[in-house]
């Protein structure tokens, strides 16, 4: 039976590559398809075989949006910062804390706090792997919903299709403000869940398994 968080990983790719992929595939038919049927392939003559395609091409695009996408990164670790500066008395300070004090100096520096909460959350707690796991979807998907908005948008646009190149383009920003919630909230509930653990004792045990090994 498959585990938690290899379920939600499923769930990631659906939502933060193949739907998005298959959004931009249904818009940019138009000019790809002379591209793909004759210099590639000969155009299938089932429905099953077109789906094949479709499928294959929404796979091949959500990837390239999702890479695009993780450039918006940036943009948001910026308005984190300077918005939702992390205090000392945060849940991702105490996270921190937390983390130095079960790995050294050089394993600190191998994996920020976030990787490191959300790998023990893994392993340990599957079900609170779970919640974030979740959390991390909707931030994904809203993220290629971004770069997928905004090239819908170029392309009404340059088509003369100005009503739905201003909707695309203007359903970059709420795209943008939930991405943007939801990947906040996935790092504070990991660093939450880390909190409890610890403050229950379920991380104590592994240190002092490190230090007798």
């Amino acid at each position: 039976m498959p585990k938690p968080s290899e379920f939600y990983i499923g769930v990631l790719d659906f939502f933060a590559i193949l739907l998005p992929g298959a959004i931009a595939t249904a818009i940019l038919s138009p000019w790809l398809a002379h591209w793909i049927f004759g210099p590639l392939i000969d155009k299938p003559t089932s429905e099953s075989g077109l789906w094949v395609i479709f499928l294959t091409c929404a796979y091949f695009l959500g990837h390239l949006i999702f890479l695009v996408g993780s450039y918006i990164d940036v943009l948001y670790n910026s308005l984190r910062e300077r918005f939702n500066p992390y205090g000392n008395q945060s849940a991702y300070q105490c996270a921190t804390r937390i983390r130095n004090t079960l790995i050294d100096e050089a394993e600190q520096e191998a994996l920020n706090t976030f990787q490191w909460a959300r790998s023990v959350l893994i392993l340990k707690n599957p079900v609170s792997a779970e919640d974030v796991h979740r959390l991390e979807a909707d931030s994904k998907f809203f993220r290629s919903l971004l770069v997928v908005f905004s090239l819908a948008s170029a392309s009404f646009l340059a088509n003369g299709r100005m009503v739905e190149g201003i909707v695309a383009l203007a359903l970059v920003i709420p795209c943008f403000a939930r991405y943007y919630e939801r990947r906040l909230k996935s790092t504070t509930q990991a660093y939450i869940h880390i909190v409890s653990m610890h403050r229950l004792g379920l991380l104590q045990a592994d240190k002092k398994q490190t230090q007798g090994g």
